[in-house]
Parts: structure tokens; sequence; C-alpha cells
């Protein structure tokens, strides 16, 4: 029976890569459960871009194909390969994760968690704040059920 479930979440891991690249961050947020984990060990040159992973409690896309096992760090530390899945849903809303650069800045309508539970949605794009640092760029958004 396990190795039924096995195949399941492995089939259900190669349909959300192929089908990335077209999706939302909020889209592929809504199917974590069938994201991998990040391997610092594996060859992603042969997956395709947008594909998913998760790391670090966040979920990650490919930008650029690599071997991982030729690089040193995490999808955070190499953020010209991976790049930072947002969502738009208050209820699927990550910590937040400093930008770098253009690398993950947060666009009008998606949202983040802060260390307190407060959710965030961004009321401009480009932010690289958080919305204690710029309160004039966030609105405080209720969960569902909340």
């Amino acid at each position: 029976m396990q190795d039924i479930f096995r195949e399941i979440g492995r089939s259900a891991a190669l349909l959300l890569r192929q089908e990335a690249e077209g999706l939302t961050g909020t889209e592929i947020i809504r199917r974590e459960v069938s994201v991998p984990a990040f391997d610092p060990q594996k060859d992603y040159s042969a997956w395709p871009a947008g594909a998913p992973v998760r790391d670090g409690g966040q979920v990650w896309v490919l930008l650029q194909p690599y071997n991982a096992a030729n690089y040193t760090g995490r999808p955070a530390d190499l953020r010209a390969l991976w790049g930072l899945c947002h969502t738009t849903d208050p209820d699927l809303a990550k910590a937040w994760v400093e930008p770098l650069g253009t690398s993950g800045m947060y666009m009008q309508g998606e949202c983040y968690s802060a260390e307190d539970g407060t959710v965030y949605r961004a009321l401009q794009d480009n932010l690289v704040h958080t919305a204690d640092a710029y309160p004039a760029g966030w609105e405080k958004v209720q969960k569902e059920g909340s």
C-alpha cells in the first residue's frame, strides 16, 4: 500500500513540474503537497524552468536549470537560479523573505505572514520592505475563518 501512495505522490509531483511554468505562485502553493523538497545533490539540469521545490518553509521555482551538486547553497542563496513563489491568498501566506535585487519582490495583491501571524497584502508592485518598514505599501488582511 505504501508503494501505491508513493507512486501517486511521484505522479502528482511530475505533473506539477510539467504544468508549473504556466501557473501562478498561488496555484503552485495550493498544490504544495505535490512539491518535492529541494535536494542539494540533485541534477536539475533536465527540469523545465518554472518547476517548483520546497525549501526553508517556502516554495521556489527553477529559473535556470543546473546541477545542484556543482553549486553550494540552497534556493534562498541561489536567487539567479531560483525564484520565490508568493501567493495572493491570505490563507496560504508564507513568512516574509527578504527580496534580493528584483528577486522575490512582492507585487500588488501578494501576501506574506508576519512573525506574529498577521497577514499583509501588497498595495503596489515592487515592494522590498515589510509592512513595519513601509506601512503605506501594505494592508492587513484577515485569513478566512479568522
